[in-house]
């Protein structure tokens, strides 16, 4: 990410050069600068240079072409620009998330390019959790390594820009490659709701739903667990969602618990101030969570 900021700083620097000897060389009467060059590197992040290159410069101000194509390209590169530099503001997980990232007698952890896999005892039943919104992946190892250790094997999916929409499909190649009997989904807060979403389309025994909701109509058994001291999660969604499961509908309040702590990355935003700690209300979870994958 740091690279595609340098390499956006890079092209807008020698855009706005090349803006600047075009000029020159125009005034000499000299050999120009291919407009298609000018205008390739514009797409190529190096609009806004090439836009004050423009106005400094005087420079091809009376084209067409380039009055409307370089303005509006340096829009597009200020907004996604301003969008990426807000996706690295996120919450980072904590060193007992990274911790359980180890393997153990239990549990072996795996990365792979767009997961981590943790592979425990079992050979039938496989969860795909989405991280929530602007999250550390790696901040729910502690809640996934236990689950693995405890029968169910756990795909941690590694999102775009740690937003879960942008990464939706993630589990459709792992699910069609495996053999696993049953397959669960799930996630946590924006993750949750990204889940159930691709759930909608996607053949699944079941959904968890950390915090979350579901946004469309479901066809399959859900599990939505909440903390009393939450005060992120959308409660009218949460009163709704019952209406839009088709299959078994289970709700789990943990008394004490609130919306950040069922991953491993401090207190969030706007969030409660839980009275019980992160681990008893992940141990609250799971203990849910695999009555409702194991049927035990």
């Amino acid at each position: 990410m740091v690279l595609f900021l340098v390499f956006s700083f890079f092209m807008c620097v020698l855009t706005f050069l090349l803006f600047g000897v075009d000029k020159r060389k125009a005034i000499r009467g000299d050999w120009r600068i291919p407009e298609k060059v000018l205008l390739g590197c514009s797409v190529l992040f190096g609009a806004i240079g090439g836009f004050f290159g423009m106005l400094l410069f005087h420079h091809k101000t009376q084209k067409r072409t380039f009055k409307i194509l370089i303005p509006l390209f340096a829009l597009l590169q200020c907004l996604f620009l301003a969008f990426f530099v807000w996706t690295l503001d996120y919450y980072q997980a904590e060193p007992s998330a990274l911790a359980a990232l180890q393997s153990d007698s239990g549990v072996t952890v795996e990365e792979a390019a767009h997961y981590w896999f943790f592979d425990g005892p079992s050979e039938e039943t496989a969860f795909f959790f989405y991280p929530g919104g602007k999250v550390d992946t790696t901040a729910y190892a502690p809640l996934l390594h236990e689950l693995a250790g405890n029968g169910v094997d756990c795909y941690l999916l590694k999102m775009p820009f740690h937003l879960a929409f942008f990464g939706m499909n993630a589990p459709e190649p792992i699910m069609k490659s495996s053999s696993y009997v049953r397959y669960y989904i799930g996630g946590h807060s924006l993750g949750g709701v990204a889940a159930s979403s691709f759930a909608a389309s996607h053949a699944v025994d079941g959904i968890v739903l950390l915090a979350s909701y579901p946004v469309d109509e479901l066809d399959t058994d859900v599990l939505l667990i909440y903390g009393s001291e939450d005060t992120v999660v959308n409660r009218e969604r949460i009163r709704e969602a019952s209406g839009l499961v088709h299959g078994i509908y289970s709700e789990v309040l943990i008394e004490g618990g609130n919306h950040a702590q069922f991953g491993n990355y401090g207190a969030q935003k706007g969030d409660g101030m839980a009275r019980i700690s992160a681990e008893e209300q992940q141990t609250q979870a799971i203990e849910k969570m695999l009555q409702f994958m194991t049927n035990e």
